[in-house]
């Protein structure tokens, strides 16, 4: 008598199912630590937490709807970048220094902006010198090459500690009688222009970018060299725009945020109505 035959016997392998879903887990985590760090390493910087005291882990996850090993996580990052302190028993505290906030669609020094929110900046000029100027200045400068100028070099402080050094370039013939080297500079290059010519000063040219502080400036800005800065160079114009200082600067990026609005541009609607 034939028996039937048995079936064949299932493969024992692992459901695909939690694999997936295991990756996926992992993949989402991660999204969320990069987020939630990037959110709340904003909100420290801007000043979100005013007493310095971080909510507890508890809150922080329902505050951004993530689980207690991403709050971690994030925790773990902002400790390594030096933005909170942990404390035992006492909680999270930020570390981080609130932003200066600078709009640049005025021409308006930084120094004039912070003087009245409460943060303190002084300038303190560090070099004047009568010099002549070379082509590159001449030609920011709108003179000749071979022309004097005066270099001005200035370190700007916050509340006592120092934010940005700048050398500045302008016209010897904007002095007119005066001495240089006997003149006023600690204070906003806006005012001192506006004493200058006797006018406001009218447009500034402005660009920025990012660098590293080397050995030189990051020992006048206290940080430690390779330090993120950002490398500021302007030319300030009269309002008939003739341009009446040439300056480069170097200011400690953890320090400070330039905002601007960026206007829609125009389009010409070609589509049918």
């Amino acid at each position: 008598m034939n028996e039937a035959p048995r079936p064949s016997p299932i493969p024992r392998v692992s459901s695909p199912v939690p694999v997936r879903r295991s990756a996926l887990s992992r993949r989402t985590h991660g999204h969320a630590v990069r987020w939630v760090h990037d959110v709340l390493r904003h909100e420290l910087k801007w000043g979100a937490f005013p007493d310095q005291v971080l909510p507890s882990e508890d809150a922080l996850i329902k505050r951004y709807g993530v689980s207690r090993g991403t709050i971690r996580r994030v925790m773990e990052l902002l400790s390594a970048e030096g933005l909170i302190e942990r404390l035992r028993g006492a909680g999270t505290f930020s570390l981080s220094p609130t932003l200066l906030n600078h709009g640049l669609n005025v021409s308006r020094d930084l120094t004039q902006d912070v003087n009245t929110t409460g943060t303190r900046a002084t300038i303190f000029a560090t070099h004047v010198q009568v010099h002549q100027a070379t082509d590159f200045i001449a030609a920011q400068l709108g003179i000749a090459a071979g022309d004097e100028i005066v270099i001005l070099e200035t370190t700007t402080y916050l509340d006592g500690f120092p934010f940005s050094c700048r050398s500045a370039f302008l016209p010897l013939s904007i002095f007119g009688d005066t001495d240089p080297e006997s003149f006023d500079f600690n204070r906003s290059p806006y005012e001192l222009l506006e004493e200058l010519t006797g006018h406001r000063p009218g447009d500034t040219h402005i660009n920025i970018n990012a660098a590293l502080a080397d050995e030189v400036v990051a020992a006048i800005l206290g940080v430690p060299p390779g330090s993120p800065t950002l490398d500021t160079n302007r030319v300030i114009h009269t309002a008939d725009g003739t341009p009446i200082e040439y300056s480069l600067s170097r200011a400690r990026a953890d320090r400070v945020a330039f905002k601007v609005v960026m206007e829609a541009t125009a389009t010409e609607d070609v589509g049918p109505h």
